[in-house]
């Protein structure tokens, strides 16, 4: 039985959002994630975080740089950046959520911000 795909044009368009976490202390991808989906969730409730497509690959986040990806749609990623803005604190230790970029692809996103130079 073969899958039908939907149209090009049907598709969710996703973007990259690469992000650092400046703190003293490492935090493991577990607090992460779920400091991100609060603060999601508590600035544009379930209705609207879930039209954002929100994805953190496990495997992209590196807990020694504190360093990560976000997959949402296209439409949404100032909205995202604005919830990974307003995080001021992991586990009550004060840190900033830095925004380095946001591209097209995942490899892109790997490429110019996740690779040591």
């Amino acid at each position: 039985m073969k899958v039908n795909r939907l149209p090009p044009t049907m598709e969710i368009r996703e973007r990259y959002i690469v992000f650092k976490i400046i703190s003293d202390k490492d935090y493991s991808l577990e607090d992460t994630v779920k400091t991100i989906w609060s603060s999601i969730l508590q600035l544009f409730g379930e209705a609207g975080s879930a039209e954002f497509h929100v994805w953190i690959p496990s495997n992209l986040y590196n807990e020694n740089t504190n360093t990560g990806i976000i997959r949402c749609s296209h439409d949404n990623v100032q909205q995202v950046r604005a919830a990974l803005a307003l995080i001021r604190s992991i586990d009550h230790e004060h840190l900033i959520f830095k925004t380095l970029g946001v591209t097209g692809t995942m490899r892109s996103a790997k490429d110019k911000f996740l690779t040591e130079k």
